[in-house]
């Protein structure tokens, strides 16, 4: 039988070769515009740092660090608008000659979005195989632009990118010097693996939403170092100061090891050797596969009071990891917790997902009292992280 499912036909190419191919997007186009325009708006007052989601202008100017009005907002009711409202603006400060908007990041501001977006991955990582590290999101609008970030160096991440509107042209060098040339229209998806060069076209108004899936060793090797990194942090005291040698030196004799350094490599020695370092992979881990891999991780919803009459209806499934003897790691849309004995085991045979009962209900179901305050507290934490919803007249919004 021939296979029609997209992820299917991707999964012949993974890995292998580029690949154009009919994909659904995980979203409308007028969906991901009303994201846009909410990732933008701090940032139509100036450039800001360390923060995710992150705002881009690509222009014929270049990168504009601080584009304010040239960023779309709440009057820009659609892409189409956006671009006409930009036609108009002044030669020299508008993008006449053609522009792209990237926003990375910015799914986990949109619970829904999100969800969908895991979901759909969750779907190609069943035929492909899991990533071990968190994949990046990126949604761009552009329209008569060329970007050839690509063509630098050899990409570290296999790219899927869904087109949901206009046109984009993905050249992609040959070894006879030639490109390959892939063009998307909307309801298409390009994919290239790791190792790729590319240069893209974004034309007629161009959407697109991709995914970037890690897949260099070195990129394994940075998120362990993170890791430990935080782990040396905990084990030190610090004052705020600058490390350095006394002064004066000693002119008799060389200076000896400074001795910040000499504790932190210390620190790093024990935390190296602990058990802290495999318990936090594993943890990071857990939360990590909830996601699909996809982070950041939407913001846990409002908490809400339970009474034994609360009906519930399990909404998805909650990973759990084993962490030694009768002790589990729950993981629900990447926020992971611990859960030991064998109550939780218990509970956690009771949520099966698109179940509906009450709190009272499955509180008997496990051997407690309907109003046992630990069952209850697991509950409530379960439904903030929206792995159980409230139906009936007490069902909360998102």
């Amino acid at each position: 039988m021939i296979a029609t499912d997209w992820t299917e036909l991707l999964a012949r190419v993974w890995g292998k070769e580029p690949a154009l191919l009919p994909a659904p997007a995980p979203a409308d186009p007028a969906h991901l515009h009303r994201t846009i325009v909410a990732a933008c708006e701090p940032f139509r007052a100036g450039t800001v740092f360390r923060t995710l989601p992150q705002v881009r202008l690509h222009t014929a100017l270049g990168w504009l660090g601080a584009p304010g009005r040239l960023l779309p907002d709440a009057a820009d009711a659609s892409p189409a608008d956006y671009r006409a409202r930009l036609r108009g603006e002044p030669a020299g400060s508008g993008p006449d000659a053609g522009f792209l908007l990237s926003v990375r990041q910015p799914l986990h501001t949109d619970w829904p979005l999100w969800s969908a977006v895991r979901d759909t991955l969750t779907e190609l990582w069943h035929q492909v195989g899991w990533p071990c590290l968190p994949v990046e999101a990126e949604l761009t609008e552009g329209d008569g632009f060329t970007h050839a970030r690509g063509l630098g160096r050899a990409s570290d991440h296999a790219v899927l990118t869904w087109v949901l509107a206009g046109t984009m042209e993905a050249e992609l060098p040959e070894t006879d010097g030639g490109f390959r040339v892939l063009r998307a229209t909307a309801g298409e998806l390009l994919y290239w693996p790791e190792g790729s060069r590319w240069r893209e076209h974004h034309r007629d108004g161009c959407m697109t939403l991709r995914i970037s899936v890690p897949r260099a060793q070195r990129l394994a090797t940075g998120a362990v170092k993170n890791l430990l990194a935080e782990d040396v942090r905990n084990r030190l005291e610090y004052d705020g100061t600058v490390p350095h040698l006394p002064f004066p030196p000693p002119t008799d004799r060389p200076p000896g090891p400074a001795a910040p350094m000499v504790a932190v490599g210390e620190a790093a020695r024990a935390a190296a050797g602990g058990a802290e370092l495999p318990a936090a992979l594993r943890t990071r881990w857990a939360a990590w596969y909830s996601t699909a891999g996809l982070e950041p991780a939407p913001e846990p919803r409002a908490d809400v009071p339970l009474t034994p009459g609360h009906h519930l209806r399990v909404a998805g499934g909650i990973v759990r990891l084993p962490d030694g003897p009768g002790r589990w790691i729950w993981a629900v849309n990447g926020h992971a917790f611990p859960i030991a004995g064998a109550a939780g085991e218990r509970i956690a045979q009771q949520l099966r997902p698109g179940r509906e009962l009450t709190v009272g209900e499955l509180c008997r179901a496990v051997g407690a009292d309907e109003h046992n305050g630990a069952v209850t507290a697991l509950l409530r934490k379960l439904h903030r992280l929206r792995a159980i919803d409230l139906t009936g007249s007490e069902r909360t919004d998102r």
